[in-house]
């Protein structure tokens, strides 16, 4: 598994970022975009992440076949170009190209803008969207939540057309979250190996850890 760390800064707003890569896993650095994109046995991996004065925008995604279709591991390049800091414009290209290709969507985008937040000493104001994907980890001194959505964890529902929802993240706490882990996973021992950095165990993922 590859492990890359980055400070990343948004104005005034300050971030670490983790990121735990597949071995062959690539990773592109151009100015302050970070793109990576695998060829996984789950599907086609696409992960983005900028800072600016704009503010941080982080995506995770994974494209797979659509059932009795065939898998299409040429579109990772085309994928990550539909991306950019409006994600609400980012989802309708990325929905087109998916639909046009017959393959399926997975994908979490978590932003984080200067100008929306309220106490920034205490706590960030972000925005995630989430759709079929593994729930999202809260942590912070060794306890962690999910955030839900009446009652569901965040990022079970596939709707892709599901509006984005505002989220308190501490100071201090750490964001995480992953693609699809293959195998039957014992959630709590998943969880708590997050909590405690051991991403060895699961190396087919993606894994993001976010400090604010």
């Amino acid at each position: 598994m590859q492990r890359y760390e980055y400070p990343l800064k948004a104005k005034t707003l300050s971030f670490d970022v983790e990121l735990y890569l597949p071995r062959e896993a690539r990773l592109q650095e151009s100015g302050t975009v970070i793109q990576s994109s695998s060829c996984l046995e789950s599907g086609v991996a696409i992960l983005r992440i900028s800072s600016s004065d704009e503010g941080l925008f982080a995506f995770l995604g994974l494209v797979q076949e659509l059932p009795g279709g065939s898998r299409d591991d040429q579109l990772a390049e085309p994928l990550l170009n539909c991306l950019d800091e409006d994600s609400s414009a980012s989802i309708v290209r990325l929905n087109r190209l998916i639909a046009d290709h017959s393959q399926s969507l997975k994908c979490l985008i978590l932003e984080v803008r200067p100008q929306d937040q309220e106490d920034p000493e205490d706590y960030y104001l972000a925005r995630v969207f989430a759709a079929g994907m593994p729930p999202l980890l809260l942590i912070d001194e060794g306890n962690y939540r999910i955030p839900t959505r009446s009652g569901i964890p965040l990022g079970i529902s596939r709707d892709l057309e599901q509006p984005s929802q505002s989220l308190e993240w501490d100071r201090g706490g750490i964001i995480h979250f992953h693609s699809d882990i293959g195998g039957v996973v014992n959630m709590e021992s998943l969880h708590q190996d997050l909590i405690s950095f051991n991403m060895d165990s699961y190396p087919e993922a993606y894994h993001v850890r976010l400090k604010s």
